[in-house]
């Protein structure tokens, strides 16, 4: 059901050479009101949790850690929810737009993903289906405040990120201008975070955060745990 854009974006990354700790998909409905598109799906069930480029991550649902925390979905929600909400009320006041709608108002966003700079990766609930939901970009450089859609869906959308096809990669993946930054630290495509039980997966490569300097093995990071198809 994830389909040929899937087929491609994991055709892009490669297989990982660990096996995460598969979500319970299943809870989904209850514990959000709804199942996640199949695409996002397939790619935590192979990869568990990411962060591409050490810069724009995508975070799993995870078991809690903390008694005094929920868990599961509710977790994976409202870690992103009070943050985003105030990132969201803040731009729409600051370019004069009307309130944009947040998951779970009827076609709101529903954050899947964030990178350094507080650009959000989410979908547009429109409508039950799940499959036919776009993805919307909010807050990314150069785009004043205004949403960008794309019709593919999580799979086809960072797969054209991560192959050049998107107009705001740079911004998106946090690529720096050499011209202004100077050379930038050379970082594997992807590195792995974590997954359902909170595996750290990343720390077996030296990985230990979002940002390359503070890697303990930036060196050895470079070797990622993959092969390609």
């Amino acid at each position: 059901m994830a389909g040929a854009a899937w087929e491609r974006l994991r055709a892009i990354m490669g297989e990982p050479a660990y096996t995460p700790a598969q979500v319970p998909w299943e809870l989904a409905p209850a514990e959000l009101g709804l199942q996640l598109p199949s695409d996002y799906r397939a790619f935590i069930d192979l990869y568990g949790a990411v962060n591409l480029n050490g810069e724009w991550g995508i975070p799993s649902p995870a078991q809690a850690t903390d008694p005094g925390l929920p868990g599961g979905f509710a977790l994976w929600r409202t870690e992103t929810d009070g943050e985003f909400r105030e990132q969201v009320q803040c731009e729409d006041e600051f370019w004069g737009q009307e309130y944009t709608p947040i998951f779970p108002d009827p076609g709101g966003l529903l954050p899947w993903g964030s990178n350094s700079n507080h650009a959000y990766c989410c979908w547009l609930t429109t409508g039950p289906n799940p499959e036919q939901w776009p993805v919307a970009i909010f807050d990314c450089g150069g785009l004043d405040g205004k949403l960008d859609l794309h019709e593919g869906g999580f799979a086809q959308f960072v797969a054209a990120v991560l192959t050049g096809g998107y107009a705001h990669e740079d911004e998106l993946r946090v690529i720096p201008d050499p011209e202004d930054w100077g050379p930038a630290p050379q970082r594997p495509l992807w590195t792995p975070a974590y997954d359902w039980d909170r595996t750290r997966w990343g720390e077996k490569w030296g990985v230990a955060s979002w940002f390359v300097e503070s890697w303990n093995d930036p060196a050895g990071a470079l070797s990622m745990p993959w092969v390609r198809r």
